[in-house]
């Protein structure tokens, strides 16, 4: 394989893993750019939903159906952790949200550990998925091509919603000033829980595709990803749609550009260079690429 060939199929196989990575940060970021709050629990969301898809994938479902089912199982669990846990606190400091979202985080992880076990487990194997995808000298399989076609369309759906739709500019009017919002009659915890609906299917979305891709699933499998979708909303500027699509793809790409051509004991540290970037970035600009300065007051 030539040198180019190998930089193709570098940028294709990050491209890849930066579509992922923006479909969680995207969640993170929606649900930041209005209460201001990090969502550490959004990655146990994602495995929640993966994990209530494996008995439907385990019945011999077409994966189209096992998505839905994973998109259904996350959602319901995005609901039932913002209307226990999240709406009771939506008027207290930020604090409390962050410190309650770590809570949820740790919770989910051992009630799964408890109802399943740690062995890792994997949907069953979908044919098509599996089949290699050839495009010159580019080898990929074709749920690569599933993910960057499914991450594009959830994420332009979704853009179009905000854009679009009634509920999409109260949404928007609600991350720039909430109280504004609220005296003009905006339905404040309605438009939270769609917040949260509109985030955990992207997460459930994500968690399928993830486990077609990689066919490793465990009660900690969502940790990871909920950490890499938040930095990669950070990188792109925390609170912005296209941020965390941009800050998605570069996290992508820089993983798979570091294991590809730095030398093997320099590329088993990828998460540590991925988190190195993440400090550059807030040292160089603390708003992201994409994020605007908020005034602090002190």
């Amino acid at each position: 394989m030539s040198e180019l060939s190998e930089f193709l199929q570098h940028l294709a196989n990050g491209l890849v893993l930066g579509f992922l990575y923006a479909l969680v940060g995207i969640g993170l970021s929606m649900v930041y750019g209005i209460l201001r709050m990090i969502n550490f629990a959004h990655g146990e969301i994602l495995m929640v939903g993966v994990f209530l898809a494996l008995p439907v994938s385990a019945l011999g479902a077409p994966a189209w159906l096992v998505l839905l089912a994973g998109i259904a199982g996350a959602t319901i669990m995005g609901l039932i952790v913002q209307w226990t846990i999240y709406r009771p606190l939506l008027r207290s400091p930020e604090v409390t949200l962050l410190v309650a979202s770590l809570g949820v985080s740790l919770l989910l992880q051992n009630l799964v550990l408890m109802m399943t076990s740690p062995q890792p487990k994997r949907p069953e194997p979908a044919p098509f998925l599996d089949q290699p995808f050839r495009l010159g000298e580019i080898v990929l399989r074709n749920v690569d091509i599933a993910i960057v076609v499914i991450a594009v369309a959830a994420m332009l759906v979704t853009h179009l919603f905000l854009k679009q739709t009634r509920h999409g500019r109260a949404l928007r009017a609600l991350a720039q000033d909430m109280s504004a919002a609220r005296m003009m009659g905006v339905h404040v915890p309605f438009l939270v829980m769609i917040c949260f609906v509109i985030g955990s299917a992207l997460a459930g979305v994500a968690g399928v595709l993830i486990g077609y891709k990689y066919g490793h699933l465990t009660p900690l499998s969502g940790f990871l990803p909920g950490l890499k979708g938040f930095v990669a909303a950070v990188i792109g500027g925390i609170g912005s749609f296209p941020g965390a699509v941009a800050g998605g793809l570069i996290l992508g790409l820089l993983e798979i550009f570091d294991v590809g051509y730095l030398p093997d004991a320099l590329a088993q540290c990828r998460d540590a260079y991925v988190f190195l970037v993440l400090i550059l970035v807030l040292l160089v600009r603390p708003s992201g690429l994409f994020g605007k300065p908020e005034s602090v007051k002190v």
